[in-house]
C-alpha cells in the first residue's frame, strides 16, 4: 500500500499552500507523488459548454480527457468513497499527499492560524505534526509556514517508515 498523509485544517488556513510546497519539494527530491484534493462542497468538472462537460451532463459514467503529456479521468460514483477507496485507485507513485479528509483515519498534518483554528486539535485525530503561525504545544513537531524543507524532511522520513 502506498503511504498516505493528509494535510487538514479549516477553509483558508493555508492547506493548499502547504500541499503545493510539499509536492514541489518532494518532487525535487526525486519522489513520485500523487495529490488528492477533497472538495467537501462539490466541484465543477470542465468548463460549461466544453465537450467534456457535455459528455458528463449526457450521463457518461467516465469521461477521459487526453492532451499532450497528460490525461484525466472523471468518473461518476454512486456512493461516497472513503479515502482508502480513493487511494486504492492510485498507483505508480511513492507517496499520496491528501488535502482534507480531517475525519478519516490516518496520519495528518494540522494547519493552524492564530485566533482561527485553536479547536482543530480537538476535532482531528491522528495529528503527527502541525504547521502554524504561532507556537503550539500539542506533543507533535510544530513547523512554521516558512519551514518547508524541515517539514519535507519530516514527511519524507515519516512516509518512508522512519517514524516506527
Amino acid at each position: 500500500m502506498i503511504p498516505v498523509i493528509s494535510v487538514v485544517g479549516y477553509a483558508d488556513s493555508g492547506k493548499t499552500t502547504v500541499m503545493v510546497n510539499l509536492v514541489n519539494a518532494l518532487k525535487r527530491r526525486g519522489y513520485r507523488v500523487a495529490a488528492v484534493k477533497h472538495a467537501a462542497h462539490g466541484y465543477e468538472f470542465g468548463a460549461p459548454g466544453k465537450d467534456s462537460s457535455r459528455y458528463y451532463e449526457a450521463g457518461a459514467d467516465k469521461v477521459v480527457l487526453v492532451g499532450p503529456g497528460s490525461f484525466t479521468i472523471h468518473e461518476r460514483s454512486e456512493t461516497h468513497l472513503s479515502l482508502v477507496d480513493i487511494c486504492a485507485k492510485i498507483d505508480g507513485v511513492d507517496f499520496i499527499i491528501v488535502e482534507g479528509y480531517k475525519r478519516e483515519t490516518g496520519p495528518k498534518i494540522g494547519i493552524f492560524r492564530e485566533g482561527y483554528s485553536a479547536d482543530l486539535a480537538a476535532v482531528v485525530e491522528g495529528l503527527i505534526a502541525v504547521v502554524s503561525d504561532y507556537p503550539l504545544e500539542l506533543g507533535v513537531p510544530c513547523f512554521s509556514f516558512a519551514q518547508t524543507e524541515e517539514l519535507v524532511d519530516f514527511v519524507a522520513g515519516y512516509l518512508s517508515g522512519d517514524h516506527k
